[in-house]
């Protein structure tokens, strides 16, 4: 069943990313967007991959976008020590960011674009710290902090798939 967005809330993909980029002081439903937005980045990595046959490369898209999902089950975790009730992020069938998932372009993956793509990365893990120093629930904080380093992780991967491209 489709998780129903809420009045308010971004309508798009590309509103919630670009919502999420404004937020300093979190509240339970910037962080529910959150999740939606990282359980939809799973697939987005998966349809990237799509656009190499390098099967390094390929590997490294689809071990990011299986973390993507698993940020975004950390982020229902916040929900939920944040006083939000219990929150499940959406599989991507049910997620309304990905309504057009099929409408999505596959583009060649190139060393410029995965280097584009890290340098988002990193600035999640800026989102995620300065979320976390704004929470006065430090089991919350620390679920945030976790995903920011793995954000960080995320960025050096597509760095190296980049380099492989280039080798």
């Amino acid at each position: 069943m489709a998780f129903a967005l809420e009045p308010g809330w971004p309508q798009s993909l590309r509103e919630a990313f670009a919502h999420i980029g404004t937020v300093t002081s979190p509240s339970v439903d910037d962080i529910k967007i959150m999740a939606l937005v990282e359980a939809a980045s799973e697939t987005l990595y998966q349809l990237s991959a799509k656009g190499t046959e390098h099967p390094g490369v390929i590997d490294i898209l689809h071990s990011n976008g299986r973390e993507e999902m698993v940020h975004a089950r950390r982020a229902a975790q916040v929900v939920g020590l944040l006083g939000g009730g219990e929150f499940e992020p959406p599989e991507a069938e049910d997620n309304p960011y990905l309504a057009a998932a099929d409408d999505l372009p596959v583009a060649a993956i190139t060393p410029e674009g995965l280097r584009k793509q890290a340098q988002g990365e990193f600035g999640g893990q800026a989102l995620y710290e300065s979320w976390a120093a704004r929470i006065d629930n430090p089991q919350a904080a620390a679920l945030l902090r976790q995903n920011g380093a793995e954000e960080v992780d995320h960025g050096n991967r597509l760095l190296a798939a980049a380099e492989l491209l280039e080798g």
